[in-house]
């Protein structure tokens, strides 16, 4: 090998590596900057996210919005885009403008606002409402558990009140029309609040009904309309009707051969006045049946219905009949897990007569010929109520909260059945499918009607210091219903042999006199059970007492021997004699309470054969 070629290809190498080598290094290190620049930079910006985030979270918690702030943001700019659209088209919800509600239904849908508990447990407002069109946002996330996303569904009604509707805008909507009907035709109407537990019902109706006292009395007024008006109001709670009025008198429900249903023992109590009106109805609130519930600390377990008669005075024939109906809140089955045999059967009870319901207004709007009134106690009572010129209104409400999303789909899916007027979630107009649709006429309540609504919420009931007194006021006495009780019994005992050539009618019940033993007999069970069990409860207690008792007993002979270095034979023999002694005491403990559980479980038995046989004998 040549040693001067060698030389001078080192000398080359050497002079590419000292010409290149600080460019290199240059162009690397300059991408380095740059790559740690841009991570900065990122960094920078998810500072400056996270920054903007808790800004945005806290106004949200201040505005009483909280949750995640990710679904609230496309909530909010899904109602942005949807805003701009019903700006173009707003429809009002009644005078000029409005669509004609005075079909045979009215369906409405009042959200509420956030509660202070919801925004406790940081829950998000998954509601929007663009009449006449509720939306309910479902947060859901993707495959990958982090991409966020929402589902919107959409409802359309009668009407839609968001948040910041007031309660006098719901009633004109809703209610007066129904007012309108009763006092101008002498018809019959009827106003139902459905929803969850916690949704508002009771709150709505309340409201309602102070509204309904003084308008009503003023449109009697202006008309010159001579009627006496008379309150009921009792609740159907466990399949029994008490009467609120008179403490919790329970009454019997019975159906003559005209086909009326006839609750005897009810009376009814005449208001003079919007006062009156509202002590009577302020006083049957107060006994309504409360218990703990999974969504609420005292939610109301009962239906509680509150019928305004006009009568004449005269002879006191009816002139007209508006039902006030809060529903109980209604639950689903995994809502009722934690309750006891008793809760489940009475949440249980109160969907069957919801189911029934709905199916009854479902008829009634159809204009079918037959409505299944019979498929619950409560559609029987109300079937006045489903003729078809009767005219009715549902009041769905629903809780705003992410968490009661499934909830809220269960009520708007039950309103949206009666009505039948679904949209799709890419439709932009109106359906103009049934009474909604056409277009009304009426110039809508005159200004001194609307500020007579607007000032009835600002009347306090329980401020007044005159206490009204409802047994001094009772319109039917106790002597005069018995005596209508016995000649219903026997007018209806002559009629039956009738009814039975008559073919296609209904039957409404084929003896009085055993309907009437057969709930004594119930009734006395019922009471027969409540005091075993009151008996297996004490008696239990005094069992786990001396059982306490002689447990301590056990442990100090035990630690006694124990202390022994070496135990006697008399020692151990009595040791062995209270042993045998306290398994003696032990075992009558154990044979007296079961003795009592026996007792309870028969009873229960009967009870429940009792409940089945009248069940069936309704039925019939």
């Amino acid at each position: 090998m040549n040693p001067n070629v060698s030389s001078s290809s080192t000398n080359n190498r050497r002079k590419t590596i000292s010409v290149s080598g600080p460019a290199k290094y240059d162009q690397t290190r300059k991408r380095i900057e740059r790559m740690e620049e841009e991570r900065n930079e990122r960094r920078r910006e998810t500072e400056q996210k996270k920054a903007a985030r808790k800004v945005e979270q806290a106004k949200l918690l201040a505005a009483g919005n909280p949750g995640d702030v990710d679904f609230i943001g496309m909530v909010q700019e899904w109602r942005d885009e949807q805003a701009k659209m019903h700006n173009n088209h707003k429809q009002p919800h009644y005078g000029p403008g409005s669509t004609d509600n005075h079909g045979n239904i009215i369906v409405a849908v009042r959200k509420r606002p956030m509660s202070n508990k919801e925004i406790q447990k940081k829950d998000h407002d998954s509601i929007s409402c663009f009449h006449p069109k509720i939306w309910v946002h479902s947060a859901k996330f993707k495959v990958d558990g982090i991409t966020k996303y929402l589902t919107h569904t959409g409802f359309q009604f009668d009407h839609a009140f968001g948040e910041d509707s007031t309660t006098d805008e719901i009633y004109m909507a809703t209610t007066m029309p129904l007012l309108d009907h009763v006092v101008s035709t002498q018809g019959r109407a009827t106003c139902f609040c459905y929803g969850m537990t916690g949704s508002g019902k009771t709150y709505t109706m309340s409201a309602i009904q102070q509204i309904l006292a003084h308008d009503l009395y003023e449109e009697l007024k202006e008309q010159g309309i001579q009627v006496e008006v008379t309150l009921a109001f009792f609740e159907l709670y466990g399949g029994f009707v008490q009467d609120l009025l008179h403490d919790r008198k329970r009454c019997k429900l019975l159906e003559d051969g005209k086909g009326e249903v006839n609750i005897t023992g009810l009376q009814e109590v005449p208001a003079r006045s919007a006062e009156d009106f509202l002590r009577i109805v302020s006083a049957g609130h107060s006994q309504r049946t409360t218990h703990t519930t999974e969504a609420n600390d005292s939610s109301s377990r009962s239906h509680a219905i509150c019928q305004v008669f006009l009568r004449d005075p005269s002879n006191g024939d009816l002139k007209g009949k508006l039902t006030l109906v809060d529903l109980a809140g209604s639950e689903r089955g995994s809502d009722t897990k934690s309750h006891n045999s008793l809760r489940r059967a009475e949440s249980a009870e109160i969907n069957t007569s919801l189911l029934s319901l709905k199916e009854c207004i479902r008829a009634l709007g159809q204009k079918n010929t037959h409505v299944p009134y019979r498929g619950s106690k409560l559609t029987l009572i109300l079937k006045d109520c489903f003729s078809p010129d009767s005219k009715t209104t549902m009041i769905a409400t629903v809780s705003p909260g992410a968490s009661a999303t499934d909830h809220s789909l269960n009520t708007l899916r039950y309103a949206d059945r009666i009505k039948e007027q679904r949209i799709s979630s890419s439709s932009n107009k109106r359906s103009t499918r049934g009474p909604a649709s056409r277009t009304c006429t009426s110039s809508g309540p005159s200004r001194q009607r609307i500020s007579r609504i607007l000032s009835a919420l600002k009347w306090n009931p329980n401020s007044s210091e005159n206490q009204f007194d409802i047994q001094k006021a009772t319109r039917v006495e106790e002597d005069a219903d018995e005596k209508y009780i016995a000649e219903s019994v026997s007018t209806l005992s002559g009629e039956i042999s009738d009814l039975d050539d008559d073919e296609g009618t209904e039957r409404p019940i084929k003896e009085t006199k055993p309907t009437e033993r057969e709930e004594s007999e119930a009734l006395r069970a019922a009471r027969e059970l409540f005091d075993v069990e009151e008996e297996l409860r004490d008696e239990h207690f005094a069992c786990l007492q001396d059982m306490a008792e002689m447990l301590q007993e056990e442990f100090k002979m035990i630690q006694d021997m124990e202390a022994m270095a070496q135990a006697s034979d008399d020692a151990m023999d009595n040791y062995a004699i209270k042993l045998a002694e306290y398994l003696d005491r032990k075992e009558l403990l154990i044979r007296s309470v079961q003795a009592k559980f026996d007792i309870v479980k028969h009873h229960r038995e009967m009870n429940q054969s009792f409940t089945r046989d009248m069940e069936a004998f309704v039925q019939t």
